[in-house]
């Protein structure tokens, strides 16, 4: 087997098989591990929720406004309490191209705690009113820590998104959390 030196000096080399291919060895990392690694990997996360009817609810809302990177929604966790006086199951729905009107500024968590970058865009939750264009829907029960693996939703530049949640017909009080897990990822690596 034959080997290439690096020229540098410090002895790096690489090795070429007989069929002259270069023999490489390559570690498979999860891209959400490296951008946490990176100190770019963030939670934007509604806290504790209340809803005091059955109308659908702008839960939580995101825009990316980086100039350079796209925004990748990794994960959505959820968390539903039990419904005071509803009759059917609560109703989850994801939204694209959101226009929203008041809600209250969340500040994503920086997943790699010793670092002090931001997350670039917009982030809300409890949003007072929305409009945008339906892609999913998912009938929901009570249950804790529910997490959907998502890692293919891509906001672009001055792209948003939203969640919203309308409880069971009758609910006077259910409770729900949403949690985004995203990171931003230049494309044009890729």
């Amino acid at each position: 087997m034959a080997l290439i030196k690096d020229g540098s000096g410090k002895g790096f080399v690489a090795r070429v098989n007989s069929d002259l291919q270069l023999v490489t060895r390559a570690t498979a990392v999860e891209q959400r591990l490296v951008s946490a690694l990176d100190e770019n990997y963030y939670e934007a996360t509604t806290g504790q929720i209340t809803l005091a009817n059955a109308t659908e609810t702008g839960i939580i809302y995101l825009k990316n406004s980086d100039t350079e990177k796209v925004l990748v929604i990794d994960r959505v966790f959820y968390d539903l309490w039990a419904s005071t006086a509803g009759a059917d199951d609560a109703v989850l729905r994801y939204y694209k191209t959101v226009t929203i009107t008041g809600g209250t500024d969340i500040t994503p968590n920086n997943t790699n705690f010793s670092s002090a970058n931001s997350a670039i865009g917009t982030f809300k939750k409890s949003l007072t009113s929305f409009s945008g264009t339906e892609w999913w829907t998912a009938y929901i029960v009570e249950s804790s820590s529910n997490a959907l693996e998502e890692g293919r939703i891509i906001l672009n530049k001055n792209d948003t998104f939203a969640i919203t949640v309308a409880a069971g017909t009758g609910n006077t009080d259910m409770k729900v959390s949403v949690n985004v897990a995203f990171y931003y990822f230049d494309a044009t690596l890729v």
